[in-house]
């Protein structure tokens, strides 16, 4: 049994925080225990306790009520498994596609209410799709509850964390809530990468406060991905400040952006940053093609766990938003990546088909000025590249590449390998 990937986030990021635990937070903390343990029965208890919680959040109490089914299914108690499953799907879980998939329903395939359940998640999942771009919000809230915050933090150092806390993240979107759950270790964590770079936050309260104007030029490039690819779901964008903990992050809710990360033009200090967020810090020009690669993860097939698959993953983003835009996202790389592909080639073939990406992605304490982090995603985007490159259908190529469901294979038929080999 696989926890819900959400909560299993939640819980990984909850399981490190500084942040007070209410009861609906011990509850799934509990349920995740029993769940590392594979004791069935008492997952299934501790997952009932989450659904009976009156403050846990709907969301976690339709994937607590999935958990559950897994659990009956992986028991061989179908009556349970497709009861439980009817009241998740009405509770919210409607990841048709997840649940058909899911192996630890498979005794439900042959029951004669399973096709009937299938049907029931796609149609209540169809009215959750935002299927026009010009229907996108882009959601501002919590940047205003920021800089009130912020304004007041810096009155008050000593009491700085208590003010982020009640005026920032007591009145969180639903986007804020899982961008802290899934991001921001702790409220004290988050308070000290704040106040230690005053000049760049006080530079940049303008340019966030301003980036709801940029949402003509985002439902442009989302129009032009529709065109390119008719499949694609849309969700809102919630812009949030995280402290330099993420830039962007994908749940439920919608596209989770890190506005301090996207905020870089005339009049951004940024002396105070490292050398790996200055040469991150993207300028709001770059907003469209952000946004269209952070588009790319809602909607592209699932992960393996591997290397390869979380490079191809990360690289489709970039390489699609630069087919949209004509804007290449992590430009940074290519330079370095054009003067050493044959021998970046060489060694990410060696760690490829593990699971360990450390030296590939997310790997910022590496960033030399000679050499940049991050050298994954431009491995990935040249895979891609080759895979568009040679088919006759430009279209079709465009959905392959976002349903890559084989890794392995998909490297295979790109060419890329042999292609880099006649160089």
């Amino acid at each position: 049994m696989k926890l819900c990937l959400f909560l299993l986030l939640w819980v990984a990021a909850f399981s490190a925080s500084a942040q007070t635990m209410s009861r609906a937070d011990s509850l799934l903390m509990r349920a995740q225990q029993a769940s590392k343990q594979k004791d069935y029965p008492a997952a299934i208890k501790a997952f009932q306790a989450v659904v009976k919680e009156p403050t846990v959040k709907p969301s976690y109490k339709a994937a607590a009520l999935y958990n559950i089914a897994c659990y009956y299914g992986l028991q061989n108690d179908a009556p349970n498994a497709l009861n439980n499953l009817r009241r998740a799907i009405e509770a919210g879980y409607v990841k048709a596609d997840h649940i058909a998939a899911d192996s630890d329903l498979a005794l439900l395939h042959s029951d004669k209410q399973w096709p009937k359940l299938l049907a029931r998640a796609r149609k209540l999942q169809a009215k959750t799709i935002i299927r026009r771009p010009e229907d996108v919000k882009l959601v501002t809230t919590d940047l205003d509850h920021f800089w009130t915050a912020y304004a007041a933090a810096q009155r008050d150092t000593a009491h700085a964390e208590a003010i982020f806390r009640k005026q920032y993240f007591d009145k969180a979107s639903v986007g804020l809530q899982d961008y802290r759950a899934l991001k921001i270790a702790s409220d004290a964590t988050f308070t000290k990468r704040i106040l230690r770079r005053p000049q760049y936050y006080n530079s940049i309260r303008t340019t966030t406060l301003a980036l709801a104007d940029q949402k003509p030029k985002i439902v442009a490039a989302f129009r032009r991905f529709q065109e390119l690819y008719p499949a694609v779901k849309f969700q809102n964008i919630y812009f949030v400040v995280g402290g330099w903990v993420s830039g962007g992050t994908v749940s439920d809710a919608g596209l989770l952006i890190g506005a301090d990360q996207v905020a870089n033009g005339p009049g951004a200090n940024t002396s105070e940053l490292s050398l790996v967020q200055r040469n991150r810090c993207a300028p709001v020009t770059e907003m469209p093609s952000l946004m269209v690669h952070e588009l790319v993860h809602l909607n592209q097939g699932p992960q393996d766990g591997t290397l390869l698959n979380y490079a191809l993953n990360e690289g489709m983003a970039d390489f699609v938003a630069e087919l949209v835009t004509g804007h290449v996202t992590n430009a940074r790389l290519h330079p370095y990546g054009n003067a050493h592909e044959k021998e970046l080639w060489a060694d990410f073939k060696k760690e490829m088909l593990g699971t360990n990406s450390s030296n590939w992605m997310a790997n910022g304490l590496q960033e030399t000025p000679e050499k940049p982090c991050d050298l994954g995603y431009y491995v990935g985007y040249k895979i891609c590249q080759a895979y568009y490159n040679q088919a006759a259908d430009k279209q079709q190529a465009l959905a392959a590449i976002l349903s890559i469901r084989d890794a392995k294979a998909f490297l295979a038929q790109s060419g890329y390998d042999a292609a880099l080999a006649q160089r």
